[in-house]
């Protein structure tokens, strides 16, 4: 693996872990911190190794992105929507607890599970929002890497030949469209969340495209100046004016949204690339993490529920608080870290026993 690739798998290595750290309840501070940039991350990184060659061999483009994200979206929600009722029947879900807001899941009917299993084939909606809240991403990155394939073939072919110049229309229609519907509080119809994830996503492969071609990607020895920097200034950003990818914002919410994002994506890559320069321990982690980020998505989640057994346990609480989403928010001071771990670590180990269980059966047959 080359350097560059080493560095963006820290980037995603990076990137995950703070996703599942985001969603631990952990301090305020903190969560505000990580969520100005660690979603529009993943989407910068996309857009990094989009390759031009694509745009006159679109049926592969789309052949690749149905494989890596919409086969993966479909395998595992369906799966977890078949096992919905089951982790009602076995008491990992019920009615008394959900999330801090008050909402519960309940268990399907079997009208229920058609209607969701629909959703989840035609739209890549209907998943389990308790068990895989974070898989509007896979959606997101799906639909928007396809339009800016297919925006990139038209713009090239009508308007300008330039790569820079194509990404920053490309960049300009996203943000004007995204703004529209911030603007009038609107959604686009029938899209599941209303489509403005979709218009970010399609923003932020349009700068990660563009940042690869500009003398933003040189590598020199201000990596970490630049790093600690951006660092300081996101700190910042997230105290005066918090933001996420809401999928319903506001136009303050919308309009504060992208400096972070892509201040945020410098901090970490040019961090990213500093490690990527010395061997160590920490780096050949990161670049695991993040080239196995997908089962870190469809499990961290089910994983949480092994540390709420333990604080069910060790606090004497109440056994049915196991349900929870996403985490056990009382008594957290410092479960927040296990939590991070478990939902980390947990979906790696489980997905390298499948790989090492399916590599002996292959070879046993063979």
């Amino acid at each position: 693996m080359n350097k560059k690739n080493e560095t963006i798998s820290i980037c995603k290595g990076i990137g995950i872990i703070l996703m599942v750290m985001g969603h631990t309840c952990c301090p305020g501070m903190l969560t505000a911190f990580i969520y100005m940039f660690h979603m529009p991350l993943f989407f910068i990184a996309s857009g990094y190794f989009f390759s031009v060659k694509y745009v006159d061999d679109k049926s592969t483009f789309i052949k690749k992105k149905v494989k890596g994200l919409y086969f993966p979206f479909v395998k595992w929600s369906l799966l977890f929507l078949v096992l919905h009722n089951v982790f009602f029947m076995v008491g990992l879900q019920n009615t008394s607890y959900g999330n801090m807001a008050g909402g519960v899941v309940r268990p399907y009917t079997y009208s229920t599970m058609l209607d969701f299993g629909g959703k989840i084939l035609y739209s890549m909606g209907g998943y389990d929002p308790f068990v895989l809240g974070t898989f509007w991403f896979l959606r997101s990155l799906f639909v928007g890497s396809i339009l800016f394939c297919l925006l990139y073939y038209l713009i090239h072919k009508f308007v300008t030949k330039n790569e820079i110049a194509v990404g920053i229309i490309i960049c300009l229609l996203a943000f004007a469209a995204g703004l529209k519907l911030a603007w009038h509080a609107t959604t686009i119809p029938y899209w599941p969340q209303g489509g403005s994830r979709e218009l970010y996503a399609l923003f932020y492969i349009g700068a990660g495209f563009i940042f690869r071609r500009t003398r933003l990607n040189d590598h020199h020895k201000y990596d970490w100046v630049l790093a600690i920097c951006a660092f300081l200034f996101v700190a910042a950003y997230s105290q005066i004016h918090p933001t996420t990818l809401k999928y319903r914002p506001n136009l303050t919410l919308y309009l504060n949204t992208f400096l972070p994002g892509i201040i945020g994506w410098i901090m970490v890559y040019k961090a990213s690339h500093y490690i990527s320069c010395n061997e160590s321990r920490i780096k050949n982690l990161l670049v695991y993490i993040g080239n196995n980020t997908m089962p870190i998505f469809a499990f961290s989640l089910l994983s949480f529920k092994i540390v709420n057994a333990l604080k069910i346990f060790i606090y004497g609480l109440d056994p049915r608080m196991i349900s929870c989403y996403p985490v056990i928010w009382v008594r957290n001071e410092w479960f927040w870290v296990v939590y991070t771990i478990c939902g980390v670590a947990v979906p790696l180990v489980v997905n390298a026993w499948y790989f090492r269980i399916k590599g002996y059966i292959i070879a046993k047959r063979s």
